[in-house]
């Protein structure tokens, strides 16, 4: 079994994993709420249309902006 890799939410391609090559894992807003998904680049837009999605945000940016708000949260001064 392979693990590094995701199964893509759109296509749900167990050949062809999602890999930072050939896509990301987002977050995504739709009118129910907000879900993690991993998709292919070219399975974004499918997804977002076929799942009523208003925005898509890259994890990454996410947790970075996180890990700074709590590093200048808990600062020593």
């Amino acid at each position: 079994m392979r693990l590094n890799g995701l199964v893509c939410s759109q296509c749900n391609d167990s050949a062809d994993f999602v890999t930072p090559l050939n896509g990301t894992t987002l977050l995504a807003k739709t009118r129910t709420g907000e879900v993690i998904v991993a998709l292919h680049t070219r399975c974004e837009e499918p997804w977002a249309d076929k799942n009523n999605c208003l925005a898509l945000v890259p994890l990454r940016k996410i947790f970075r902006s996180y890990n700074r708000a709590l590093v200048s949260n808990n600062a020593v001064h």
